[in-house]
């Protein structure tokens, strides 16, 4: 890999351990930070690095975790951003370089978003023991199907998010490295 690949792979691990870390540590803020650490993720392709973008999720990701353990070991974050914020931008990417038709990476990308949260729902609830008290009846009766719409909604969303925040990114650091 070239130096400026390997700066900006260093630069978006740095960024993405960063927020991770932040989102365990302030649970008020930990969805956001998981959002915001998987567009740093695309910084190295930039360059069309894959490997770098590869690698940045994956040291943002052990640093975190070392930096964080007991904190980030009973979060949101570390299991979303492993299982589907992280990975899925690279992914994402991968496919529209290989101009795949955007409706098959729309239902890819929703399926996987999908079964990404329902897996960490259940993993809080039946790993960690986590209890919904509180809810209405209506929802605690019904909440598979609640969180499906929601998780169906969100992905909408945040694949928007990510196609402007490439942009975004892309226009900055054009105009950082020369």
């Amino acid at each position: 890999m070239k130096s400026k690949i390997i700066a900006i792979s260093a630069i978006s691990a740095g960024f993405v351990a960063l927020f991770l870390i932040i989102g365990g540590y302030f649970q008020l803020a930990d969805i956001f930070c998981t959002i915001i650490s998987s567009v740093f993720v695309l910084m190295p392709l930039y360059f069309n690095s894959y490997k770098g973008s590869l690698l940045s999720y994956l040291a943002g990701g052990v640093v975190a975790l070392v930096c964080s353990l007991p904190t980030l070991a009973f979060s949101f974050v570390l299991p979303a951003y492993a299982v589907f914020f992280g990975i899925y931008p690279i992914v994402k990417n991968l496919l529209v370089r290989k101009n795949l038709d955007k409706r098959i990476r729309f239902i890819i990308g929703l399926i996987w978003c999908v079964l990404s949260v329902y897996g960490v729902y259940f993993y809080y609830t039946a790993v960690m023991g986590l209890t919904l008290q509180g809810l209405p009846e209506v929802v605690s009766e019904y909440i598979l199907i609640f969180i499906g719409i929601l998780a169906v909604i969100f992905f909408i969303i945040y694949d928007k998010f990510l196609y402007v925040s490439k942009i975004v990114l892309d226009r900055y650091l054009n105009r950082i490295i020369k």
